[in-house]
């Protein structure tokens, strides 16, 4: 397993050595080295976003705490290329849990290439080691509340080449891995994370865009990868989406997907998947204020890919949403809603087939040229019909989570901004028959100063 977890690795490594080597430098530019720093005070009543009636021995389930982040960088912008690499350190101090603290590292590297007139390069990569729980990791067989330090790595790389005005193709290979490094500071009660488990997901990619004309265009999206885990057996996923786009004037088309996701389970506890989705939509520009982008249809998935114990009423449904974006000269609103079924396996996520609808809202208020007002809220519901277990739950196992959040940002000088902000997070969910707790609530109130400088 960590043999190829270091091969999936290697070859994003060995790719972008290659490239590096065999096409010629261009101008250097002018490299720009900046640093910046936050800090940050805050009230959070649920630091380890445990269920509700559930008292950590030893432990203060609310705390004041401190976030210290300090980073350095460098970019470099030229015509043929942009390069940006970023070292962040945090370091968390917590008045009452004191044993919490910890020191954070976060690494960000973007990198884009044109090798020819209308062939670029890119190559990004983000890694970070943390301790914070992470709210959107919830395992319905098991709790995954607590504190745990864990190293994240995002990478990907990969060609585009443009052929036309509009027309473009992307390929690319991604890698992404999730590690539970060994120094956490709990056992397996309830506090820990259980069933968390090392990963890593790799595989290629290929998206193509082409417009036969200026109204008619066809695009084309798959993704191939596989994830292994360090206990569980591995996964391989199959992800198509084809569509088609018809243009009746530049601020008026119509659309119509059709999308294919097949998982195949090496695990004996976990099913094999196919989702089948349709959907048609229409994009509409009403004035450069306001936009609307609204489509539905249908999921479905076969009945004899599920077994016969399993309740079959949510095999099929609606599958739809929209994109409502207003704008004015001070504010901004942004409307989403989602609908429809989609398979959850990768990390220690190991839901399956979980049907699902949500909605945000994010509104922007400029009051003056340095003050501005945010309101951001989220509600999502989902359920795992298949993930039922009767020796472990009872009931439908379903998740709602809430998220609203609120602040003041000012502007004091250019390098220099402060923020207010009030957060309130809720998240209710089933509970199982051995009587593990689930649902959690969490406010958190936000005082921070940011400044950021460029040396040149």
């Amino acid at each position: 397993m960590l043999f190829r977890k270091k091969i999936t690795i290697l070859s994003v490594m060995v790719g972008w050595f290659f490239v590096w080597i065999l096409v010629p430098p261009v101008a250097s530019g002018k490299w720009i080295p900046f640093v910046r720093a936050t800090i940050e005070q805050l009230y959070d009543s649920n630091i380890f976003l445990d269920p509700d009636g559930f008292h950590r021995p030893g432990a203060n389930k609310s705390d004041f705490r401190t976030n210290i982040t300090p980073a350095i960088g460098i970019r470099n912008e030229t015509q043929a290329q942009t390069v940006s690499a970023e070292y962040v350190f945090n370091y968390s101090y917590f008045v009452n849990n004191s044993d919490q603290n910890y020191a954070g590292h976060t690494g960000n590297f973007d990198y884009e290439r044109y090798l020819m007139e209308h062939l670029k390069f890119y190559a990004h990569d983000s890694v970070s080691v943390s301790e914070e729980p992470r709210t959107d990791a919830y395992d319905y067989v098991t709790v995954n509340y607590g504190r745990r330090r864990n190293l994240n790595n995002d990478g990907e790389a990969g060609f585009e080449y443009a052929f036309g005005p509009e027309n473009t193709i992307k390929i690319y290979y991604h890698d992404h891995r999730l590690d539970y490094l060994k120094d956490y500071k709990y056992g397996t009660g309830i506090g820990e994370r259980l069933g968390s488990d090392d990963s890593v997901t790799y595989g290629p990619g290929l998206e193509v865009q082409y417009w036969f004309n200026v109204q008619n265009g066809l695009s084309l999206s798959y993704q191939w990868e596989r994830t292994d885990y360090e206990i569980r057996g591995s996964e391989r996923r199959d992800h198509l989406d084809l569509g088609y786009t018809y243009r009746f004037s530049p601020h008026t088309s119509a659309r119509c997907d059709f999308i294919l996701d097949y998982v195949d389970s090496k695990d004996p506890l976990l099913f094999d998947y196919k989702i089948y989705q349709g959907t048609i939509g229409l994009s509409k520009v009403f004035s450069p204020s306001w936009s609307l982008d609204v489509y539905g249809g249908f999921y479905y998935r076969p009945s004899e890919d599920v077994p016969d114990e399993i309740d079959s009423s949510d095999n099929d449904g609606f599958s739809g949403g929209f994109t409502l974006t207003y704008t004015q000269e001070v504010w901004h609103l942004r409307l989403l809603g989602d609908a429809g079924a989609r398979v959850e396996y990768g990390d220690y996520n190991n839901r399956g087939y979980t049907p699902y609808r949500s909605i945000s809202l994010e509104f922007v208020y400029q009051l003056s040229d340095r003050l501005q007002l945010y309101v951001n809220g989220s509600y999502d519901y989902e359920k795992s019909p298949d993930i039922t277990f009767q020796t472990l739950a009872t009931g439908e196992n379903r998740r709602e989570t809430y998220d609203v959040s609120s602040g003041l940002e000012y502007h004091f000088l250019p390098w220099l901004s402060g923020k207010a902000e009030y957060e309130y997070s809720e998240e209710s969910a089933s509970e199982y028959s051995q009587k593990l707790p689930a649902g959690y609530k969490d406010h958190r109130c936000t005082i921070s100063l940011t400044a950021r400088y460029d040396w040149l």
